[in-house]
């Protein structure tokens, strides 16, 4: 119980060193076997970097409401698991990561079907050469949909806090994996990606063409997609990044700065996908 203790105590620490360090790991595994020639181009790469700040400002108002919230649940046993009398630690373990996965699986999909949110989740998909540095590529107004999504479906559990703390790491694990300028073996990817959301999955989701950019939603999992009919495969020579949608031709140059990606999802030529 000291371990999860200390887990509780520390979490952000923890997750900032597992962030940095499996970021630095991928990095350097893009630099040699990455699938796009000069993955690492400086300039997209500090473009990217930039959404820190305001993903850091968003996380850290809306992550002490958060824990405050799932604590109090905690400490009066309130939340859908005690409810039904689940306080079994494996039993919450398990079910906590089936239910937010599924819930994360809905929410990416309703942010490619849902116009006024699709804008917002554009940005992300805008970046035409995929990297580590991706995964940081996020609209402030997404950063807080997304995490309000998380925590109605956290609140509404009511899980032990430690179990979330291990869910986010995962989720930061996952995060820069799949958006990785890397990609398993075929033969590998075939038997992982029956379970697991692998990077060869997540490239197909950053495929400019349609119907590939709405397929493969999936957090940790993949059963979603393919149990709901959208999973969709591509070889590595076929996925080209970025977005080609009429709508969104402002988005697809490379020269793009922070300030005018923050400014991209409230143009009026953004009113549709």
């Amino acid at each position: 119980m000291e371990s999860l203790t200390f887990l509780d105590e520390h979490h952000k620490t923890i997750q900032l060193s597992i962030f940095m360090g499996v970021f630095l790991v991928c990095l350097n595994i893009e630099y040699f076997f990455g699938v796009t020639e000069k993955s690492l181009k400086f300039k997209n790469f500090r473009t990217n970097l930039l959404f820190i700040i305001p993903g850091f400002i968003f996380q850290t108002l809306l992550g002490f409401i958060f824990m405050d919230v799932l604590v109090f649940e905690n400490i009066h046993n309130y939340g859908f698991l005690h409810y039904i009398g689940i306080t079994s630690v494996v039993a919450q373990l398990i079910i906590s990561f089936v239910f937010l996965d599924f819930f994360y699986w809905l929410y990416h999909f309703l942010m490619h079907k849902i116009a006024i949110v699709w804008r917002f989740h554009a940005v992300h998909h805008s970046d035409k050469i995929l990297n580590v540095s991706t995964s940081l590529r996020e609209h402030p107004m997404e950063t807080t949909i997304r995490l309000s999504h998380y925590m109605l479906a956290v609140w509404f559990l009511g899980p032990f806090v430690w179990i979330i703390s291990l869910h986010q790491f995962v989720q930061v694990v996952s995060k820069i994996i799949i958006h990785s300028n890397w990609r398993l073996p075929d033969k590998i990817d075939k038997y992982i990606s029956y379970l697991i959301l692998t990077p060869n999955m997540h490239h197909v989701h950053h495929h400019e063409k349609q119907p590939y950019t709405d397929s493969n939603y999936g957090d940790l999992f993949s059963v979603w997609d393919r149990l709901f009919g959208t999973f969709y495969y591509l070889s590595k020579e076929d996925v080209v990044f970025g977005l080609d949608v009429k709508e969104f031709e402002n988005i697809n140059s490379q020269n793009l700065r922070f300030k005018n990606l923050m400014k991209i999802p409230f143009k009026n030529h953004l009113s549709n996908k």
